[in-house]
């Protein structure tokens, strides 16, 4: 196996001339080749502008572990769907090519590649490149690829995460990603974090085929029953004026020329669902948020707001799974936008 540099100044980026060049890649390659390096993650990310900085600092080095451990994944009706929204317009008989910027550490990619239950749908992926800007993230993506997703799943699939940003995707173009050609683009728990929305919408619009959606997923915590509503107004008051998903500052996105230029009318989508889960385990799932991680918190903050949600969780009148094991129901909003570019 060679290696190929690709200068991309002020740093080099090396990758295997088979990662470059192979149109398929097999699941040992893929296990090999699904990670861009680069020489420094704060490098990387300082020099784009569209990385929020609570975002870069929260989503840290250290973080990505428990933020892949702790979040929910996303329901069977959300992707059933996503996969409608995309096989209604793909044509594409050798498969969909997908992008999915703000991968995180793979979490919904995970879905999209192996269907957890019967319940979920099997996606005809044939090529699928995610793009992350923290290279803590991307390196928790290529973990649980490898060890989460079976290896025959993989076969005679292209996967593999890159870096890039909302307004940059050419990094995809390695893997033979072409502007005008791409089934679809789908974002999961990311897109609040985009602050250039008119240059982010133009670059996604590039890629995509005429009609063919890009897709905004997002999972967020119910402010039923009244204690869930009390545990979000105990954190979200630290969230340091943040772009939050439930703020809706998002939403600015359709004031832009580039949506009215570029896009068909939008269509959202709710859904309702529930989770058991334990008192710790949710607790690692708060602090989990950008804005609740060591980086932004002090540990006596940390351990003032922890104290207050475990009095509110345990006073909580809850609907059991399983008392005895302390598994309670949490609920959630699973919310979909959908954007089809005109033809």
């Amino acid at each position: 196996m060679t290696w190929i540099a690709l200068t991309r100044a002020p740093w080099t980026i090396y990758r295997s001339s088979r990662c470059i060049t192979a149109t398929r890649l097999s699941a040992y390659a893929s296990k090999r080749c699904n990670s861009t390096s680069v020489a420094s993650d704060t490098i990387s990310n300082l020099v784009r502008s569209t990385v929020h900085k609570i975002a870069l600092t929260g989503f840290g080095e250290g973080t990505n572990d428990l933020y892949d451990r702790a979040r929910p994944s996303y329901p069977s009706d959300a992707l059933n769907k996503i996969h409608q929204a995309i096989s209604t317009s793909s044509s594409a008989s050798d498969g969909w090519r997908i992008i999915e910027p703000g991968s995180g550490t793979g979490i919904f990619t995970r879905l999209l590649l192996s269907p957890p239950t019967t319940q979920y749908p099997t996606f005809p992926i044939d090529t699928l490149v995610s793009i992350e800007p923290s290279e803590g993230m991307r390196k928790t993506w290529q973990n649980g690829l490898e060890t989460k997703v079976p290896k025959q799943v993989l076969e005679d699939k292209t996967v593999n995460v890159v870096e890039g940003a909302f307004d940059d995707l050419s990094n995809v173009q390695q893997y033979g990603m072409r502007k005008g050609g791409v089934d679809g683009v789908i974002i999961a728990q990311a897109w609040h974090w985009c602050d250039d929305h008119e240059k982010a919408l133009r670059e996604i619009a590039s890629y995509l085929r005429p009609s063919a959606p890009l897709i905004l997923i997002w999972n967020l915590e119910s402010p039923i029953p009244k204690w869930q509503g009390e545990v979000r107004k105990s954190y979200e008051k630290y969230d340091l004026g943040s772009p939050q998903y439930y703020k809706g500052w998002w939403r600015k996105m359709f004031d832009t020329q580039a949506y009215k230029e570029l896009f068909e009318e939008k269509e959202e989508w709710s859904t309702k669902w529930m989770k058991g889960i334990t008192e710790d385990e949710l607790i690692d799932r708060l602090f989990s948020k950008s804005y609740l991680t060591s980086a932004h918190l002090s540990p006596t903050d940390r351990e003032n707001l922890e104290n207050h949600l475990r009095k509110i969780m345990r006073n909580a009148k809850h609907e059991w799974v399983d008392e005895e094991k302390g598994i309670f129901q949490y609920y959630y909003n699973t919310d979909i936008v959908i954007l089809r570019r005109k033809a």
